[in-house]
């Protein structure tokens, strides 16, 4: 199939696609991932606008999508591992994961598409709910086939047309979050040398969001000017497996500035008692 036979058949299937940069993940248009369409002649309309973008990567964007993708990293992190345990701690068949619509990553990875079934409401986005499994739905646009990633392909696994409605497991696994987070999140360090090897490596997808701050207020608390933590953020999401999005990195980085600024705000409130 041609790039545009895959886009046809995710808007098809209810999908909002946008275009992303070639050989990147993200859209460097003001909206970014937002920027996308359920009819394909809207969708040419922008790319006429964008030329830029004519031989780009594809990508849905999930926050406007009757979609929940399961994301099972193979990188970095044996996500298939992690969801087997699971799935045989609640007696289900592990091959259940091939009944539906999966395509492999850049990296290696699984992106396992599902429908969200009529009546039911999208679960909400469960980062590392598994170690090395995600469940994207309403914060992410991912990137589909035929996209490529320097010089790796993503490619489907099983036809388009299994595409299936969520089962109930993944539901389950959506709750799984609860167990999992609270206290690993609270406890989460990162010594200096895990930041500066970040920097030289990307950032571990299931970790983005945590390493991305932590390593933000490092360099806030070394008084680095504020422009170049965030390009130091950007090159160090360029080096990731799964880059976060621009808006979500940018979020981070604001959120990293805010709490270095009310910090020194205390220090400086007692400073004059």
């Amino acid at each position: 199939m041609n790039k545009q036979d895959y886009i046809q058949q995710y808007q098809q299937a209810g999908a909002y696609v946008f275009m992303a940069l070639p050989n990147q993940k993200h859209s460097a248009v003001r909206g970014g991932y937002n920027n996308s369409f359920k009819n394909g002649d809207d969708l040419k309309q922008w790319i006429n606008e964008h030329p830029e973008y004519q031989d780009g990567n594809v990508g849905i964007d999930l926050s406007r999508s009757n979609l929940i993708v399961v994301d099972i990293d193979k990188h970095k992190h044996n996500g298939m591992k992690s969801i087997g345990a699971w799935f045989k701690s609640h007696d289900i068949n592990p091959e259940t994961i091939q009944e539906t619509y999966v395509e492999r990553t850049a990296s290696g990875g699984l992106h396992a598409f599902y429908l969200i079934p009529e009546g039911k409401t999208k679960t909400a986005e469960k980062v590392n709910v598994l170690q090395g499994v995600d469940l994207l739905t309403n914060k992410h646009g991912v990137i589909v086939a035929p996209s490529v990633i320097n010089q790796q392909s993503y490619r489907a696994i099983t036809p388009f047309e299994t595409i299936r409605e969520a089962p109930e497991w993944v539901y389950q696994l959506a709750n799984n979050h609860s167990r999992n987070t609270s206290k690993t999140k609270s406890t989460t360090r990162y010594g200096n040398i895990d930041r500066w090897l970040m920097v030289k490596n990307g950032f571990e997808t299931g970790q983005r969001n945590d390493q991305a701050m932590s390593l933000a207020g490092y360099l806030f608390a070394l008084d680095v000017e504020p422009q170049s933590i965030y390009d130091i953020l950007q090159i160090t999401n360029e080096r990731s497996s799964e880059p976060l999005l621009d808006d979500e990195l940018g979020r981070v980085y604001m959120s990293a500035r805010k709490r270095e600024e009310r910090k020194r705000m205390r220090i400086n409130s007692y400073g004059r008692d």
